[in-house]
């Protein structure tokens, strides 16, 4: 077992970060532990536990690490990869033009946190859609471009938010915008 684990990428940080998840990873003291195991420390069902436990494995934080038969099935025994699990501080490595004075990267990386936190908290509900999200790979941006379009984004968030017609159906929304230098 190694001391410390490092996710350096998105879909490791995605799996660790549901909450049901960090229960699970909290349950592992000194020895291995089934899902049944698992699932009765947590009173979960089985089927829920499970497919938890194997998004941690699919992704490198717990290993398999045993398989007994019991009754005719397969019962398999998980274990941590690590005694303690870090975010690799370059996983956010991305720069925000115009820092105010006294704003770290800490700062900023706070900001992003916050922002993925309502992100998976509105998909944890299921109010996410297709006009939620919205990704570009590879564009290639001076830093005057990117800073460009975050301000021709908030002018029109300004713009939306000063109208004085009020619909019934208009709902809260978190509003972000991400330009993450590759290099």
């Amino acid at each position: 077992m190694k001391e410390v684990m490092v996710l350096r990428d998105l879909e490791c940080i995605k799996a660790v970060a549901h909450p049901k998840r960090i229960e699970i990873l909290n349950q592992f003291e000194n020895s291995p532990l089934s899902a049944k195991q698992l699932s009765e420390i947590l009173e979960e069902p089985h089927a829920k536990i499970n497919y938890h436990i194997k998004m941690l494995y699919k992704v490198g934080i717990l290993d398999l690490v045993e398989e007994k038969i019991k009754s005719g099935i397969v019962e398999k025994y998980y274990y941590p990869t690590a005694k303690s699990i870090e975010i690799g501080k370059n996983v956010f490595n991305f720069s925000l033009a115009g820092k105010i004075e006294g704003e770290t990267d800490e700062f900023y990386v706070n900001k992003f946190e916050d922002v993925s936190e309502a992100f998976f908290n509105a998909a944890e509900a299921g109010k996410l859609s297709g006009s939620n999200i919205e990704d570009f790979h590879n564009v290639e941006l001076s830093k005057e471009e990117a800073e460009e379009i975050k301000e021709t984004l908030r002018a029109k968030l300004e713009e939306i938010s000063a109208r004085a017609n009020r619909d019934a159906d208009r709902e809260r929304y978190e509003v972000a915008f991400v330009s993450i230098p590759e290099k």
